[in-house]
C-alpha cells in the first residue's frame, strides 16, 4: 500500500503465507509470481516517482531464513522480493525485507497452535511485530530477522516419538479424549506446517518414503495407539499404503485408441481374446500373456465405444469385431462384469469354442439391480484396490455423501488415487476412465434387470437345454475369501444368477455345465493376481 503519512511516503504489502504440498511447475510458478511481480512493477513504478521513497518495506517470512519442508515455493518467492530490497540499497533507495517468524493475531495461525517445525519459536503478537518494525526502519542492512526465541528450560520427558505426537495433539488444538478415532489429520484441518516433523518421523521409523498427502490419511485412533507404544494399527496403515501405491504404479490410466493390442509375440495355435479390464489396460493379465503358448490378443475399450448405452450393443458391437479378426471362430474369449455376459453370448452363438469368466461380484449388494453410484464406486474401490489403507477409503466413502454431481463424486475418488501416489502415477484420463466404467456397471445393472424379467420358467429350460450342451466349454473362477462362508454351494449359485446362468443341474456338480473354480487365498493383490492367472492357465491349456 502506498500513502502519505504525515508527509512521509510509506510502502508496504504483506506476503501472504502459500503452502503447497505437491509442486508442480505452474504451482510454483504462481506463489513465486504473485510475490515476486508485484514487488518488482512496484520497485520499477516507484524508481519513476518525482521523489524517493523514505521505506520500501516487504514482509518476508522466517521460513526464507531458516528453510521449511513441502514451502519451498513461498521461500523462494520471498527471497526474490528480498533481492529487490538489497538491489534498491545499491542503487541508494531504500529497501527492507524483515523475515517475521510466526504472527499469533492475523494470518494463517490465527487462533492456531500449529506450528511445531519451529519447536523454539512462538507467535509474535501484531502489536509486537508493528514496534519492531519502527525500530527496524532505522537499520541499515536490507534484510533481517523478527520472532520470538524461547529458551527451554530442564529437559524433555519422554521418548522422541511421545513427544512429537503430545506437541501435535496440541499444535491440532483438540480434545483427543473425545475426538472420533475414525477421523483423519486431513479432515481435522492438519496444515503442511504441522505435519512436517510427524512426516520425518514415520519416515524414520517405517523405512517409508511419504508426502504430507500419506500424512492427512492417518486417524487420530492411529496416533493415540502410536503414542503408547501400540504400533499395529500404524505399521498395517504403512503396509497397505506401499501396497496401494505398489499397485497404481502398475497402473496407466489412458484409454486406448486402437481396438485391440496384441499382448504377446506368439503367432500360431487358437487365439485368446480378453475383454476389456475394469481400468481398460491388461496388466493384471501379464503373466497369462507370457505364459500360454498361444496368440492373446486383448479387445481394447476405445472412446467410440462409450456411445454404446446398452449389453446389446455391446455383444453387437465385440460379435461383429471378432468376426472380422477371425472369421473361422476357433477361439477363446476370457472376460468379467459386461464382459462376462460377452463371453456367454460368444459361446452360445458357437463363436468362441472355451470362455473363461471371472467373477469379482462378491459384493452382497450387486446381487440387487438397483445401486446409486456411491456404491457403485464404492464396490470399484473394494474390487481394484484392496490393499488401500481403510481409514482412506472409509474418508473417500464419507466425501462421496457429500456429493451430488457425478463428476464430482468420480473426482472424489480419483483425486484420493492421484494425491496416493504423487507424480510418478500415469494418469491422464483418470476421471474419464472411472465415468466409463460407471456407465459400464450401470448398463450391466440395467441388462440383468431386463432379461430376469424376460426369463420365464419355458425359456429358463430352453437355455438351460442349450447350455446343458456345453459341457466343459464355460469356466468361472472365482477369486473369493471363504472364510466366513457358511455355504458354498448357495455362494456358486448366486455368481451364476449374476450373470444369468443356467442353476447347477439338479445339484448334481459331476455332471454341471458350467466349471468353477475358486481362489480362497488372497492375502494381497499381486498374489491374488498370480494366483488368477494360473487359474485362467490351467483353463485354456
Amino acid at each position: 500500500m502506498l500513502a502519505p503519512i504525515g508527509g512521509v511516503f510509506h510502502l508496504t504489502i504483506e506476503l501472504n503465507d502459500c503452502l503447497i504440498e505437491k509442486l508442480t511447475l505452474e504451482k510454483f510458478c504462481l506463489s513465486i509470481d504473485t510475490k515476486h511481480k508485484i514487488f518488482a512493477n512496484l520497485d520499477q513504478l516507484t524508481r519513476q516517482l518525482d521523489y524517493k521513497l523514505d521505506y520500501f518495506v516487504v514482509f518476508s517470512s522466517v521460513i526464507c531464513g531458516k528453510g521449511n519442508g513441502g514451502q519451498s515455493n513461498y521461500a523462494f518467492g520471498n527471497s526474490m522480493c528480498e533481492r529487490i530490497c538489497e538491489e534498491r540499497r545499491r542503487d541508494g533507495l531504500h529497501g527492507l525485507a524483515i523475515q517475521y517468524g510466526p504472527i499469533g493475531d492475523v494470518g494463517v495461525l490465527e487462533s492456531s497452535q500449529q506450528f511445531i517445525q519451529f519447536t523454539t519459536m512462538r507467535k509474535q503478537r501484531i502489536n509486537s511485530s508493528c514496534d519492531v518494525l519502527d525500530k527496524l526502519l532505522s537499520i541499515k542492512q536490507p534484510v533481517v530477522t523478527s520472532y520470538i526465541n524461547v529458551v527451554i528450560s530442564g529437559k524433555e520427558s519422554g521418548n522422541k516419538k511421545s513427544r512429537v505426537i503430545a506437541e501435535l495433539w496440541r499444535a491440532l488444538g483438540i480434545d483427543r479424549a473425545v475426538t472420533p478415532n475414525h477421523l483423519t489429520l486431513g479432515e481435522i484441518g492438519l496444515e503442511s506446517m504441522v505435519a512436517v516433523e510427524l512426516q520425518q518421523e514415520l519416515e524414520r521409523e517405517w523405512n517409508i518414503n511419504l508426502t504430507l498427502n500419506h500424512v492427512t490419511g492417518i486417524t487420530i485412533g492411529m496416533l493415540k495407539d502410536y503414542e503408547v507404544g501400540s504400533l499395529g494399527n500404524m505399521k498395517k496403515h504403512m503396509d497397505s499404503l506401499k501396497l496401494a501405491r505398489n499397485n497404481l504404479l502398475k497402473q496407466k490410466f489412458v484409454i486406448p485408441t486402437k481396438t485391440y493390442n496384441r499382448l504377446n509375440a506368439v503367432t500360431t495355435g487358437r487365439p485368446v481374446y480378453l475383454m476389456p479390464t475394469i481400468l481398460l489396460n491388461f496388466t493384471m493379465f501379464e503373466h497369462l500373456a507370457q505364459s500360454l503358448n498361444r496368440p492373446i490378443v486383448g479387445l481394447n475399450w476405445t472412446r467410440e465405444m462409450s456411445k454404446l448405452t446398452t449389453i446389446k450393443e455391446l455383444n453387437q458391437y465385440f460379435i461383429k469385431l471378432l468376426k472380422q479378426l477371425e472369421p473361422n471362430g476357433g477361439y477363446d474369449v476370457v472376460g468379467y462384469l459386461d464382459g462376462a455376459i460377452t463371453c456367454s453370448k460368444l459361446l452360445l452363438k458357437g463363436m468362441a469354442d472355451k470362455a473363461v469368466i471371472i467373477d469379482v461380484l462378491s459384493d452382497e449388494r450387486f446381487n440387487g439391480d438397483q445401486l446409486s453410484e456411491e456404491d457403485l464406486l464404492v464396490f470399484t474401490i473394494k474390487i481394484l484396490f484392496s490393499e488401500m489403507p481403510d481409514s482412506i477409503r472409509e474418508k473417500i466413502v464419507r466425501d462421496l455423501k457429500k456429493e451430488t454431481d457425478t463428476k464430482a463424486r468420480i473426482r472424489v475418488v480419483t483425486k484420493e488415487f492421484v494425491e496416493l501416489v504423487g507424480k510418478g502415477l500415469v494418469a491422464p484420463d483418470i476421471d474419464e476412465i472411472f465415468a466409463i466404467l460407471l456407465a459400464r456397471l450401470r448398463m450391466l445393472l440395467s441388462y440383468r434387470a431386463e432379461k430376469r424379467k424376460e426369463l420365464s420358467n419355458r425359456l429358463k429350460i430352453t437355455t438351460g437345454n442349450k447350455w446343458s450342451k456345453l459341457v466343459g466349454k464355460l469356466i468361472m473362477i472365482k477369486p473369493f475369501l471363504l472364510d466366513n462362508v457358511v455355504d458354498v454351494d448357495e455362494l456358486i449359485g448366486k455368481s451364476r444368477d449374476a450373470y444369468l446362468l443356467p442353476a447347477a443341474q439338479d445339484g448334481n456338480n459331476s455332471n454341471d455345465n458350467i466349471e468353477v473354480a475358486i481362489i480362497n487365498s488372497i492375502p494381497n493383490l499381486d498374489q491374488m493376481n498370480a494366483e488368477m492367472n494360473e487359474k485362467v492357465l490351467a483353463a485354456l491349456i
